[in-house]
This record gives C-alpha cells, structure tokens and sequence, in this order.
C-alpha cells in the first residue's frame, strides 16, 4: 500500500506567497505607505537625472544633504527664520482681518455689493504688477513683506469663509430664528460652525500662497534671506539653494497638513461633507 505525502515545502510556499500579497494589499491601502512608494520613485528619478545631467545642472541628494553645515555657518537658516516670522505675521493678519470680512459679505447682499467686486477684481489681479505701487507706498522693510504675505493669502481666506457662510443650510437659520435666537446667537451657534470647514479650507490655501508670497518679497528686495538665496543662485551654489527650497517646501507641507489635522480634530461633524 503506497501513501502519498502532501508537499509539505510546496504548501509552506504558497502560503508564504498567499500572505505576502495579503500584506501588499493591506498596505496599499494606507495613505502613508502609497506616499511612500511616490516619494520613493520620485527621489530615485531625480537622483538618475541628476546623475545625467551633471552636478552644474543638478546637485544629487547627497551633495543637498551634505550643503547643511555651510548653510549653518553662512547664517541662512537664521535668516531663513527671521523671515518666516515675517510671513506668520502677514499670514495672521490675514486671518484676522479676513474671516470677518468674509462673514460680513456673505450675510450681507449690501457688503457684497460693495466689497465683492474690489475683493474678486484683486483676487484675479496680478499681485507682482503690484509690488513696485508697494515699495512706493510702504518702503521695502518689515511692512513691505507682511503686505505682500497678506495680499497673497487674504483673498483666499476672504471667498471661502463668504462661500461657507451662504452654504449654511437655511432650514437651520429658520429653526435658530423659531426659538427666539438672536442674531448674533445664529452666528456664533449655526453660521460659524457650519462655515468652520470652509474658513480652514481657505486657510491652508492661503498658507501655502504665503510661503509664496514670502519667497516673492524676499527676492523682490535682495535683502536679508533674499539676497542670500539670489547670491546662491547666481554663484550656482545648486545644493544649498535647493536645500533651501526643500526646507521651505517641507515648511509649507507639514503647515498645511496641521491645518487639515486640526479642521477634522474640530470639525468631526464635517465628514460627510468632505
């Protein structure tokens, strides 16, 4: 009588596969694993070109990398804080005169009618046009940089918190009004939090355009982080001024996804929305 053993490394192996592929699959649904694999092949493509194309063209990661001690010692990245402190304060003034302007206007048909148009003519308005009017009227200082952030992230801020104030669902508003709420209690209990999804919305946009605007400023005058960013470009010092963009970029990201974290942290009822 002949037995037949089961092929027991067979089996072995293909359960080792069956598990792989369950794992493959169950990290191709995690965000962070698929923003991995991107960041991967994009850091890999630029490392092939940069090989390609040569150091004076573009430096490898390893040249950017290795650029951070010199960019200690030559005071970038001092400078690099000085006018990010600029930018945070442009940007807050931002928030703070935009936000109420863009509830006024979107409760408001008269606001809007006086207000709208300025605020949608600037918003398509081409903003370097404007900078040598700037310079003329506030000097190329601290005020010169904080405008320029402010003009690049108000109009966001400005249409999307109107947008999320006309949004809010008007069966509320009437039921606010059926059990006596007052006007001021309607928008501090339905309008704010109802719009809440769109004020931080156009925040993180308007962040993003402030490191932008930052930029843009600094250049503008060639003073400060400005010049030190120009003079590594002129001089084709490739690796620290493409670590410097990285830091900005990296900046602006990590910013922004705050924002995002801090929008669903406050806002759980928006979800759906979403």
């Amino acid at each position: 009588m002949t037995v037949s053993l089961p092929d027991f490394p067979g089996q072995v192996m293909s359960e080792t596969v069956r598990g792989s592929t369950h794992l493959l699959r169950q990290l191709g649904r995690r965000r962070w694993f698929r923003r991995l694999v991107v960041w991967t092949l994009f850091a890999a493509i630029y490392e092939v070109a940069a090989y390609i194309v040569g150091p004076f063209f573009l430096p490898t990661i390893q040249a950017v990398i290795g650029s951070t001690s010199g960019l200690v010692s030559d005071g970038a990245f001092s400078s690099l804080g000085g006018a990010l402190k600029q930018m945070i304060v442009g940007y807050l003034v931002a928030v703070v005169v935009g936000v109420p302007l863009g509830v006024l206007i979107g409760v408001s048909r008269v606001a809007d009618y006086i207000l709208g148009m300025y605020v949608k003519a600037l918003f398509v308005t081409s903003l370097i046009a404007v900078l040598p009017l700037l310079i003329t009227l506030v000097g190329y200082g601290f005020a010169f940089r904080v405008t320029v952030v402010l003009l690049f992230a108000i109009f966001f801020i400005v249409l999307n918190t109107a947008a999320g104030v006309r949004d809010v669902d008007p069966q509320l508003l009437s039921m606010g009004r059926s059990v006596g709420a007052s006007r001021l209690r309607r928008a501090v209990s339905i309008t704010l939090p109802s719009s809440l999804p769109f004020i931080i919305s156009g925040m993180r946009v308007a962040l993003a355009n402030s490191f932008g605007g930052m930029i843009l400023a600094e250049i503008w005058i060639a003073r400060d982080f400005g010049q030190i960013l120009t003079g590594l470009a002129y001089n084709r010092d490739l690796p620290k001024f493409m670590e410097l963009l990285w830091v900005i970029t990296l900046l602006a990201a990590f910013s922004a996804a705050a924002l995002k974290a801090i929008e669903r942290r406050i806002t759980p009822w928006a979800a759906s929305r979403r």
